[in-house]
């Protein structure tokens, strides 16, 4: 195929052609960098809804000005374990990194920390910064709040966030982590968004129109369903109000009343250090047990393997190390976008 339809590219080369697009939007080389790196990370694991399809909004979101190009997020020391980042409208994926190398250092020498990292804009696929805090021998619970997207259980307009959640700890000696990383939505909007340029058939429950009606056509779909009805819902509003009022920050009440519908999130980190409550290789080796435990229990039919929360974003990150695959519509956007801010295509 042509370069314009698809490609097969080194991460590496992907990344710096993401940091150049950035850059020309007008990041500084460090954030640019640090952004294209979160992207990246989601494409090879395979999750593709928060990989480069992500580029054309946060270049609308810096051309707006709901992205600040120059943003400077402070931190707030507020007890010796606890802290807020005022994100400054900080990409994402910066303020993040900030807060959460910020949590892994005051959890070593506290054994635990909170933070709370507020008023950013999109921060990417939250597992990547889990399982950064597992690097560091540490355990992580990260949530986050957003814009009213999905509809709150039984009602028919937006007015929760897909909150996601990640939960992450070291996993078996030798092996990748236990990442879990999930929306409280039945489908995330970025993979809404992989499903309409796909032209795929959504299943039923999922979404709503515009105006509020069930449906499987993805060109119709504007509105996600929480996941498990009542229980996502509630999930959703959780994670909102520790997140959101908590830090004094709230993102749906403005929005729902009509006065504030700015672009805006609001992130929690819980990060543990392990070694503060057993040896890590000790936890490692029983994680290793209960993995093989449970890839050894019978299985349904039909069922090939048992896998266990990351393997199969492990997996594939593996088998795209020399390189990952761009093809269809968020590869030609991307190309389109790079063209217009004057950014060659990678070779």
């Amino acid at each position: 195929m042509s370069q314009t339809s698809a490609a097969s590219i080194v991460p590496v080369r992907l990344a710096d052609f993401v940091t150049a697009i950035f850059v020309a939007a007008g990041l500084s080389a460090e954030h640019a960098a640090c952004v294209a790196a979160a992207l990246v990370w989601a494409d090879q694991r395979g999750i593709g809804s928060h990989g480069i399809i992500r580029v054309p909004r946060y270049v609308e979101l810096l051309e707006s000005g709901e992205m600040n190009r120059n943003a400077e997020p402070i931190l707030h020391r507020l007890a010796p374990a606890a802290f807020r980042l005022d994100g400054d409208r900080a990409p994402g994926p910066v303020a993040m990194m900030i807060g959460l190398d910020h949590a892994i250092t005051l959890a070593r020498t506290q054994g635990t920390s909170f933070g709370l990292v507020r008023d950013t804009t999109h921060t990417g696929a939250i597992g990547l910064y889990a399982e950064r805090a597992t690097a560091a021998g540490c355990a992580a619970v990260i949530a986050g709040s957003g814009p009213a997207m999905m509809a709150y259980h039984g009602a028919r307009v937006p007015s929760l966030a897909t909150s996601p959640l990640a939960i992450a700890l070291p996993g078996p000696i030798g092996a990748p982590p236990l990442v879990l990383d999930m929306a409280s939505a039945a489908l995330a909007m970025g993979r809404l968004r992989q499903m309409q340029l796909a032209g795929e058939t959504l299943p039923p429950g999922v979404a709503l129109t515009a105006a509020g009606e069930p449906t499987t056509d993805p060109a119709k779909a504007a509105i996600p369903l929480p996941i498990a009805g009542a229980k996502g819902s509630g999930l959703a509003l959780m994670i909102e109000t520790i997140t959101g009022h908590l830090a004094s920050a709230p993102i749906l009440l403005p929005a729902l009343l009509g006065t504030d519908h700015r672009h805006r999130q609001n992130t929690m980190l819980l990060v543990i250090d392990i070694a503060t409550f057993r040896p890590l290789d000790e936890l490692r080796a029983e994680i290793g047990e209960l993995t093989n435990v449970i890839h050894d229990l019978p299985r349904q039919d039909g069922v090939e393997a048992l896998l266990l929360p990351g393997e199969r974003g492990a997996a594939t990150a593996q088998s795209r190390a020399s390189a990952i695959p761009m093809h269809g519509k968020p590869w030609t956007e991307l190309l389109a976008v790079a063209a217009k801010l004057g950014v060659p295509p990678p070779l």
